[in-house]
């Protein structure tokens, strides 16, 4: 095969390579390069042979990247005979969540696999995870409570998927109150964002947050792929919540987030049977999950919403809030708001936010100040607004 990577990254994963970490089509990759390339093939040669007297002619900048690779590699190599020894005659799987010196368990009696570790650095889960009916995953900053029966009803591979669950959870709490920080500078959520979060996942139907002076406690349910909006929802304080928070906690958990995770078949062919498709690749849509794609989706929500009515779909896609049974907030308020679905309200919470700034529309989601004292117009004018913007966007 020819390998259609270029040489910065080939040496990037030389390290990786040289330990065996890669996956296999990464490997391949690599490989297929070093057998074109004498230029690499000497960096990798230099890299796995024993240190040479360091040579006049040679370039002190690789001089220095092979000799701290070499220093890496030896610590490397003693970290890894101790992990090996704790997961001895398990296959493992590299993860992508950062958690230091992870500790990993299996509990016969409770079919529980229990995970303890740091942040920021991989771990490894062995074959027992398809045995097991419970995983317990506790990190420095967030700990997690899942049903695994539940994820494989839903076709998932628990050993490719739940790494990166585990990884996207600490990436996202990790974006959103940065983020929040970064960009929100006049609102202070330092003493909530800094409590330690309980998340659990049963099908139990739960869908609601707890707090106490440590801890914020995110009780989704099935709803795993929630995650974002629950946590921000907290950091918001809200109980009781309407257009405006929903609105904000999609919008900044799925558009803004590039740790969100949607459940299928939003970015799969099934989009495609949706009445909003159409819209959706008019505004430059595809089936990438990534951010931007999430707001192109929420913007031909509102189209068809606003121009077929709201007759089809989930309270999240096209229900008015105000009329569904599933929404826990108020039903009907003077609020015109929740005449809106939640896909059509962060639409609009993403409109405003270009409009005004997201600072503005956080002070004003965080009830720091009224719609017309913090955007300068009235509800019902930004709402034409937007709806003539989205018309004109994503119509005919």
């Amino acid at each position: 095969m020819n390998s259609k990577l270029p040489c910065h990254i080939v040496r990037d994963l030389l390290p990786n390579y040289a330990d065996g970490l890669l996956s296999p089509e990464s490997e391949a990759e690599v490989k297929a390069h070093l057998e074109e390339c004498e230029a690499c093939r000497t960096v990798y040669r230099q890299m796995t042979e024993p240190e040479p007297e360091p040579q006049i002619s040679e370039d002190a900048a690789e001089v220095d990247y092979l000799k701290k690779y070499k220093r890496r590699r030896k610590s490397i190599l003693i970290a890894a005979v101790a992990f090996a020894l704790l997961i001895a005659g398990a296959a493992a799987i590299n993860a992508k969540i950062q958690a230091a010196k992870a500790d990993i368990s299996y509990d016969e009696a409770s079919k529980t696999m229990v995970v303890y570790g740091k942040d920021d650095t991989d771990i490894r889960l062995p074959e027992t995870i398809h045995e097991a009916t419970e995983l317990d995953a506790q990190f420095d900053t967030f700990h997690v409570r899942v049903n695994l029966p539940m994820l494989r009803t839903d076709g998932l591979d628990l050993a490719e998927y739940l790494p990166a669950y585990l990884g996207g959870t600490n990436e996202s709490l990790k974006f959103i109150r940065n983020y929040l920080n970064e960009n929100c500078p006049d609102i202070d959520i330092t003493d909530r964002a800094s409590k330690y979060v309980d998340l659990t996942i049963l099908p139990n139907g739960n869908y609601a947050w707890s707090e106490d002076e440590e801890r914020i406690a995110l009780d989704i349910g099935d709803f795993y792929w929630h995650r974002e909006e629950l946590y921000i929802l907290a950091l918001l304080g809200e109980r009781s919540v309407e257009w405006k928070q929903l609105g904000y906690a999609w919008y900044l958990g799925s558009c803004l987030d590039p740790y969100f995770e949607q459940q299928t078949p939003t970015f799969t062919d099934a989009i495609e049977h949706y009445p909003y498709y159409d819209a959706f690749v008019k505004g430059g849509g595809t089936k990438e999950e990534k951010p931007e794609n999430y707001r192109i989706l929420m913007d031909a929500v509102s189209y068809v919403c606003l121009t077929d009515g709201m007759h089809w779909g989930t309270p999240y896609e096209s229900w008015a809030l105000s009329s569904t049974g599933s929404y826990s907030g108020p039903k009907k308020t003077l609020d015109p708001g929740n005449d809106m679905s939640v896909l059509m309200a962060a639409s609009f919470i993403g409109y405003l936010s270009d409009q005004y700034g997201f600072d503005t529309v956080s002070g004003f989601c965080f009830g720091d100040a009224e719609f017309e004292e913090a955007f300068g117009t009235d509800w019902q004018t930004a709402y034409g607004n937007w709806a003539a913007w989205i018309v004109e966007k994503y119509g005919e």
